[in-house]
């Protein structure tokens, strides 16, 4: 009880539990709404676009595009600004994709909570049923063989955001999708939130495949190319400082965003690339041109006929 009233008590801090009071909004004004379209897919190793469309948004309000991947244990979001081009419609650049294998979890006990149909258990939709049980749970741990710990570490935000997309698919549908999974996809959804970085609303979770970069082909417009070498990545759990994006490449990550609006230089990928460049300043020898012979150079004048050599660069 305690730690879900903690939780409750960050969500609303942050503005994470969802579409908060509209204080903006005037009396008789339309809604505030925020409409992500389908990501298509993120190729391993390389970044994706994804698009929002805003209805009636107000004043002194930025977009983001929040994203994670689908992980057992790991449920807390990160995000990015997405920047606006016209009429409404805003675009944002994913980190790229780290190749990461989607692991398999079937539930082992039947729970209640996750009857999806009046149908008997199957026990061939075990893996779908273990994700409904989980996303339907407090403790997040459907088979009760997960890391506690790490779950009330690094789930405690996220866990407060219902997997929209998985209900939208029976057990069987789901089920296939699931099988048809190599790679950890990845989560996602778009909010507009105030200044102070509380979300005043948000679009559904959904959710796209991680496939290899020849299955999945991204363009990007001058601007996106742009981004996707800049990123700013903002953290939702104090975890998330000092460490990785969360199966997310450093490649092109500069910035960070603490939970409470702090900005900094990304300390641990610019960590990774000087420790990668100074491995390969040990591992591949400095350049030093070959020696080679070459006939002494003659300089005849009327007052001195020594022979002058060319130096060798060092």
């Amino acid at each position: 009880m305690v730690r879900t009233m903690l939780t409750i008590l960050v969500l609303a801090v942050l503005g994470l539990a969802g579409a908060a009071p509209l204080a903006a909004q005037r009396p008789g004004s339309k809604p505030l709404e925020v409409e992500v379209e389908p990501v298509p897919c993120i190729p391993i190793g390389d970044n994706a676009v994804a698009w929002a469309q805003v209805y009636n948004n107000v004043p002194d309000t930025t977009v983001r595009l929040y994203f994670r991947r689908l992980h057992n244990v790991v449920e807390d979001f990160y995000y990015v600004e997405m920047h606006p081009e016209g009429g409404g419609r805003y675009w944002g650049v994913f980190p790229k994709a780290e190749d990461r294998a989607f692991d398999r979890h079937e539930l082992e006990a039947a729970r209640e909570a996750v009857r999806w149909s009046d149908d008997d258990r199957d026990d061939q939709y075990r893996w779908a049923e273990w994700w409904r049980a989980k996303d339907l749970s407090e403790d997040r741990d459907p088979n009760d063989d997960l890391d506690d710990e790490l779950i009330r570490e690094r789930a405690s935000i996220g866990r407060a955001f219902r997997r929209d997309w998985m209900y939208e698919m029976n057990d069987e549908q789901f089920q296939e999708w699931l099988e048809s999974q190599v790679n950890e996809p990845a989560e996602y959804f778009a909010a507009v939130v105030d200044g102070q970085g509380r979300m005043l609303a948000r679009s559904a979770v959904r959710v796209t495949e991680v496939l290899p970069p020849e299955e999945c082909e991204v363009t990007f417009t001058p601007q996106q190319d742009g981004e996707r070498e800049n990123l700013t990545v903002g953290e939702s759990g104090d975890w998330q400082r000092g460490k990785e994006v969360f199966h997310w490449l450093c490649d092109g990550v500069v910035t960070r965003i603490d939970p409470y609006l702090v900005k900094r230089g990304d300390e641990v990928c610019r960590a990774c690339v000087i420790a990668w460049q100074q491995k390969q300043d040990l591992l591949l020898p400095k350049f030093v041109p070959p020696l080679i012979a070459i006939p002494p150079l003659v300089v005849i004048t009327e007052t001195s006929p020594t022979p002058v050599s060319p130096s060798i660069p060092q």
